[in-house]
């Protein structure tokens, strides 16, 4: 399922700031140059191509059967044409955005129940949900910052990646076999009887890469681990009015930004929408995970790195 956080986008007021542990230049270089090298290689390129997206159902006795009856209007299946573009093969760890908050010396926080705490950066204990190799969880405000700021550094079209393209990616190249944003298109087994490594008890988030297999292009954790950002304005209407759409970008303006990787069950579906709340009923921040595409059509290896 796709899920929609209904959060204003006013900018962050953070209460404290952590700053970086060495005031050397040079490791603080070092640093922006591990992440930034570490973004690229990570990018895997998926050709474009046209798929129908949403709630695509299935066909019996030549009735259309959508998968989710009462959503059918807000899923509606319509053709999208995409552009070539890459993505991550892993959603962003806490390393990863760890080190983006020092660089910025922004502060290392532990959100929950309308509150914020202070904590030190780099977790170690891998059934923490903060460890280093589990999926942070942002603000999208926070999750664009990350991704436009590796933009700045690289010199290359860095940012969230649409909807569609995360549905495009997450379903094979928009395959109708995959039901599932799995590595086969299906359902997976339960928790327990996967493989995954140092899985956190009550949240069931996972280190990045580890829960289940990747899918047919090489992405890891489109299937369940955390939920994620894109960068679509929300509305109830798009998929009814963007039918032939190329390179869909979402609503022009909204309250509301499009999440994707909604657990359903065991795992999330590849479509299907809903909404959410602007503050959680404990008052705190509306939060998810992210990966970064590179917009463009070219391969990320064609490119030469800003200076």
């Amino acid at each position: 399922m796709l899920k929609v956080i209904k959060y204003s986008l006013l900018p962050v007021i953070y209460s404290g700031m952590f700053g970086c542990q060495s005031d050397s230049a040079s490791d603080i270089d070092g640093m922006v140059s591990e992440l930034t090298e570490k973004a690229v290689l990570d990018q895997v390129f998926i050709e474009g191509g046209t798929f129908e997206m949403g709630d695509f159902g299935a066909t019996q006795n030549g009735q259309w059967l959508p998968y989710f009856p009462p959503t059918a209007e807000i899923n509606k299946a319509h053709i999208v044409h995409l552009s070539s573009f890459s993505l991550s093969a892993y959603e962003t760890t806490w390393q990863d955005f760890d080190t983006f908050n020092l660089i910025h010396d922004r502060p290392i926080m532990i959100r929950g129940g309308g509150e914020e705490y202070a904590r030190e950066p780099y977790v170690q204990n891998v059934e923490d949900e903060y460890h280093s190799s589990k999926p942070a969880r942002v603000t999208w405000r926070e999750a664009k910052d990350y991704c436009l700021w590796l933009a700045d550094k690289t010199g290359i079209a860095f940012d969230l990646p649409t909807s569609a393209q995360w549905e495009f990616a997450a379903r094979n190249r928009g395959s109708k076999d995959w039901l599932y944003p799995t590595h086969d298109g299906k359902i997976a087994p339960d928790s327990d009887e996967r493989n995954g490594k140092g899985c956190n008890f009550w949240t069931g988030r996972c280190s990045v890469g580890t829960d289940l297999p990747p899918n047919p292009l090489g992405l890891y954790d489109m299937a369940g681990n955390a939920t994620e950002w894109v960068n679509d304005w929300y509305s109830d209407t798009y998929y009814q009015e963007s039918d032939g759409a190329k390179d869909p970008q979402g609503p022009l303006e909204g309250t509301e930004k499009v999440i994707r990787s909604l657990r359903l069950g065991s795992l999330s579906f590849s479509f299907s929408l809903t909404s959410y709340p602007e503050t959680l009923s404990d008052g705190s921040l509306g939060l998810a995970g992210f990966r970064c595409a590179v917009q463009s059509p070219e391969p990320v290896g064609s490119f030469t790195s800003a200076p």
